[in-house]
Order: C-alpha cells, then sequence, then structure tokens
C-alpha cells in the first residue's frame, strides 16, 4: 500500500494562493497606478494653466500697461485682497506647507486650496515680487495627496506621500515648461542633502503630463531667453568658482532677510504689515522706473530682468541699485502675508549677481555669468542644485551653459551651509526610528480602553481575559490618575482579593502630554524602566498608550519612502 502523501499545512497553502493573486493582479495595477500618475499630471497642468492666464496673461499683463500711479498702488491692494481672502482660512505658505507635510504625513486640506489660489492671483496679478512656481507646487502636491488617499487600494496605504511629490513635480513642469527641473525640485526640496527617491517614476510621469497639457494650451516657448554664445570652459571655471563664492554668500543674506521678513506675522500686526508692505513695493516701483524706465519690481519679473542683466550698455552700479531693489520688493511681499514662491527671487538675483561678477572679465560668452549666477544662488538658497543646472539647460536650450553652471552651483553649496529659504528642510533623510521620534507623541499613540479607578480587578479580567489591548492601560476619572499593569492585577487579587480595584492595584507613573515629541516620552520610559506611557491631552485626560513598539514603528513598519 502506497504511503500517504503528507498534507500540506493550511498556512501554508493559504500564503501559496496569495502569492499567486497577488502576481497575477500586481500587472493591472501597476498600470494603473500609471495612470493615476498621468491623471494627476493632467490635471496639475490645467490648475498651472488657470493660474498662468488669470493672474500672469490678464491681471498683471493689464497692470503693467497702467499709469505709473495705479502700478504704485497695485501691490499693496493686491496684498490687502490677499489678506482678507486667507484670514481664518489658511497661511500664506505654499513650497513650504508641501516640504512641511512631506515630512509630518499632514493632510493639505482641500478647503484650503481655492483661498490660497486666490491670494496668488491677488498678489502676483497686484505685483507682488514673487514667482507663480509657490501656489503651483501647493496646487500640485495638494491634488496629488488627494487623489491618492482616494486611491488606496491602486496605490497602496502610503501611496499618497509619493503622490504628494509627484503633483508638486507637475506644478513645476507646467508654470516653467521644464519637466526636468519640476521632478528634480520636487525630490530635492524635501532634503539639503539628499532625495525623496521613492517619488522618483510617479513624478517622471506626472511631471511630463502636466508638461504636456500646459504646452498644448499655451504653446511652447523659452522661459529665460539669452544670447547664444561660444563658452571657452578653461578661460570661464575660474569666474564660475568666484560666482559661486560670491552666489553662496548671497543666498545666505536673502534666506536671513527672507526668512525674517515670513516671521513679521508673529511679531508685527495685520495693518502694520500691510501698510509696510505697500510703501515699500510702491517706492521700490517709483525707483525702478527712475532707474531703468522698467517695471522690474512688480510681479515675477524674469524677463524684464534678464533683459536688463544681458544689456551692456547698462552701468554696474544700476546693476547693484535694481538687485537691491528687488530684493526689497520680495521682502515686502513676504512680510505683507504675499502668496507666491521665492524660486523666481532667487532666479532674479541670481542673474543680477552673474552680470555683477561679469563686469570682473572680459570677452566673456553673453549672458553666462548671469545664468550660472542664477543657477548658483536658486542652488544655494533652496538646496536644490540639480534642479537648479537643470533649470539653466531646460529654459536657455543652451548645453554649454551646464559645465560652468555645475562648478559654481557646487562652491555656493559649500558656501550655504545649514541655510536655506524652505523653513521645513531636513538635512537628509532619517531612518524610520529617528523619523519617528521626531514626531509629536499624537503620531504614535494607540488608543486603548481608558479604566475607571472604581473598577474591579476581576472585572477587566473578565473583560479582556489574557489579551488586553496594552501591556497597561491609564486608568483616569476626572483626570488621568496612574497605570494598571498586568502583573498589578495578579499581586492586588493575592493581597487584597476578588474587591480589589482598579485604583488600588494602579501604579502612579507619570504621563506625557499629546503635543510634546515622542522622543521625549522616549525618555520618561527610560528612566521609568517601562515599555508603555500614559498620553493625555491639554485637560490631563487620558487618552491613550505609547508603547516601546508604537514607539519604533514595529507596529506599522514601512520602508522610507
Amino acid at each position: 500500500m502506497p504511503a500517504e502523501r503528507p498534507t500540506e499545512p493550511m498556512r501554508a497553502r493559504f500564503d501559496r494562493i496569495r502569492a499567486k493573486t497577488e502576481e497575477a493582479t500586481e500587472a493591472p495595477r501597476a498600470t494603473l497606478r500609471f495612470g493615476v500618475y498621468a491623471v494627476v499630471g493632467m490635471v496639475v497642468g490645467l490648475v498651472v494653466a488657470g493660474i498662468q492666464w488669470i493672474a500672469l496673461d490678464v491681471v498683471l499683463h493689464e497692470l503693467l500697461e497702467a499709469p505709473l500711479w495705479f502700478q504704485a498702488l497695485a501691490p499693496g491692494l493686491g496684498l490687502a485682497v490677499t489678506f482678507v481672502v486667507l484670514r481664518g482660512r489658511t497661511t500664506p505658505a505654499t513650497s513650504d506647507d508641501y516640504v512641511r507635510v512631506y515630512h509630518d504625513g499632514d493632510d493639505l486640506r482641500p478647503r484650503q486650496l481655492v483661498p490660497k489660489l486666490l491670494g496668488a492671483v491677488a498678489t502676483l496679478g497686484g505685483g507682488g515680487a514673487l514667482g507663480a512656481e509657490g501656489p503651483s507646487v501647493y496646487a500640485g502636491a495638494s491634488i496629488g495627496q488627494r487623489l491618492g488617499l482616494r486611491l488606496t487600494s491602486v496605490l497602496g496605504p502610503r501611496g499618497h506621500r509619493a503622490l504628494t511629490s509627484a503633483g508638486a513635480a507637475a506644478g513645476v513642469a507646467a508654470i516653467f515648461q521644464a519637466p526636468a527641473t519640476g521632478v528634480l525640485f520636487a525630490l530635492e526640496t524635501p532634503f539639503q542633502r539628499d532625495v525623496a527617491r521613492r517619488a522618483l517614476i510617479p513624478a517622471l510621469i506626472a511631471a511630463a503630463t502636466s508638461y504636456l497639457t500646459f504646452v498644448s494650451i499655451f504653446g511652447v516657448h523659452s522661459y529665460l531667453p539669452v544670447p547664444r554664445g561660444e563658452v571657452r570652459l578653461r578661460d570661464e571655471v575660474f569666474g564660475a568658482i568666484l560666482l559661486g563664492l560670491c552666489a553662496g554668500i548671497t543666498a545666505r543674506g536673502l534666506a536671513g532677510l527672507w526668512g525674517a521678513a515670513k516671521g513679521l506675522s508673529e511679531r508685527v500686526s495685520p495693518v502694520v504689515r500691510l501698510a509696510a508692505g505697500a510703501a515699500v513695493s510702491g517706492l521700490t516701483l517709483v525707483a525702478a522706473r527712475a532707474l531703468i524706465g522698467t517695471s522690474f519690481t512688480l510681479g515675477p519679473g524674469v524677463e524684464m530682468v534678464a533683459e536688463i542683466a544681458v544689456d551692456p550698455t547698462i552701468g554696474l552700479w544700476v546693476i547693484v541699485a535694481a538687485f537691491a531693489l528687488r530684493a526689497l520688493a520680495t521682502s515686502a511681499a513676504l512680510g505683507a502675508g504675499g502668496v507666491g514662491g521665492v524660486f523666481i527671487p532667487l532666479v532674479v538675483q541670481g542673474l543680477l549677481l552673474g552680470r555683477l561678477v561679469e563686469s570682473l572679465f572680459t570677452d566673456a560668452a553673453p549672458g553666462l555669468y548671469p545664468v550660472i549666477g542664477l543657477a548658483a544662488v536658486l542652488g544655494a538658497g533652496y538646496r536644490t542644485p540639480l534642479a537648479a543646472v537643470m533649470f539653466v539647460a531646460e529654459t536657455t536650450g543652451q548645453a554649454q551653459f551646464v559645465i560652468p553652471a555645475l562648478v559654481a552651483t557646487a562652491v555656493s553649496q559649500a558656501v550655504m551651509g545649514e541655510k536655506s529659504v524652505a523653513s521645513y528642510q531636513v538635512t537628509e533623510r532619517e531612518g524610520m526610528l529617528e523619523r519617528r521620534l521626531r514626531l509629536p507623541v499624537r503620531n504614535v499613540v494607540i488608543d486603548v480602553p481608558i479604566l475607571h479607578p472604581d473598577q474591579l480587578v476581576t472585572d477587566v479580567i473578565d473583560t479582556y481575559g489574557d489579551a488586553p489591548p496594552a501591556q497597561a492601560l491609564p486608568v483616569c476619572d476626572d483626570r488621568y490618575r496612574g497605570l494598571l499593569m498586568l502583573r498589578d492585577m495578579a499581586m492586588a487579587l493575592f493581597e487584597i482579593g476578588p474587591d480589589a480595584t482598579v485604583g488600588q492595584a494602579m501604579h502612579d507613573v507619570p504621563a506625557v502630554r499629546v503635543d510634546v515629541p515622542a522622543v521625549e516620552a522616549a525618555r520618561i520610559m527610560g528612566e521609568l524602566d517601562s515599555a508603555v506611557i500614559a498620553v493625555v491631552d491639554a485637560d490631563d485626560v487620558a487618552i491613550g498608550v505609547v508603547t516601546a513598539l508604537t514607539m519604533t514603528g514595529a507596529l506599522d513598519y514601512d520602508p522610507d519612502e
């Protein structure tokens, strides 16, 4: 009689069947994911096209044709409208919000998108000296995150983070007609010395489709037209190094100046900020018209400043004055709460700085030093060297500028140190444990039953048996009282008997507030030699516990994204 074939364990059979099922469904799911990335790009491209058309092609264009007195008043009026639109609804932050949510996992709430976009139209259309890439990044990140949260069955539970970066990349790709720049900017911006590598494929597809959507509406044109010239690399390397040193120092100064301007919202009343912003914006505009005869302090101003930077008939001191006026105009818009980005302000300052350094050299290639100046200042200011150099390549269409731009940008990065114009950047990608310990306790707390001091220990045992939801449960009446440990219940029954209450059995263990950093909870747990600690709200009422497993992320481990 043949020997019986051993029966395959039920769990092994289940795992084998599930693996085959997942393998069969992965290909169509991957196709769906690519479709989602493309949809994000198309939607973002349409939204950015709307921002471009309304704020810049219609409102700002009409402003630039208006009389001088109206141009001088318009930035203040635009900033006042922005304040009214945003008040009580959201903040002026755009690109900073993208970096913040990338790290803390918070939501970009849909109800905040429309006020920010209206604020951007008012700020940029009114002549605020900021860039349209800020609202474009915010709109893209918001759309990407929202769609990702709705399609977790296709993208996975963490797919919305990659889609957030993809949306940001699509926003930059469209507004500058530079898809590779958009990808690199979205991946580099969250970190000073690292990249968000897991979002690469979604960002590539979203940026490409966003670019195609945008140019199908507006056509293809060079964002930064500069004269063509031959670059003699051996002659220009020294100049690139010198320009990199100057750009790093300049970017550090601008980061401090603009950071202080944004910080005025915490120290100065809105009325004073708006009045000062309107006055400075108007005065810089009048000075610009008197200096050169153009309104280069209004709006993004890239094309006007590029013409100034490559015009050999404009004197050195005029370039110095133009540099100062643009820096002040941008500071005024930021200080008054304008909605816009500082990518383009960095580009503008870099163009003018490059022209200043160019005056030290003879026979320089036309437009070379302004272009590598913009790459060095932009790369150092935002800590995005690859995006800055790619911006040069894509927007000028002149590959010969890339090598000196790389040299200047590398030097400016070293000079920049740890500073940045982005508020929420971190130095480099952290490990899972480091990242979790930096979060507030609310992000690692688990919801468990809250016990009352008068409950009987035997009732707790009857309710949860030998499988309680945590190693310890918080005890609370009108406020937090202590922790009931598993071992405490047996000891209380032994010493007191079946009438032992939770209040008699619990330990008086300190709790942590929900808003403290998780690392502080870990420190207290270490001091108490406890694997569990209670978490309380502002009213000292227990809301849950933190355990060693939730602290380290062992319960919901996810590789770095």
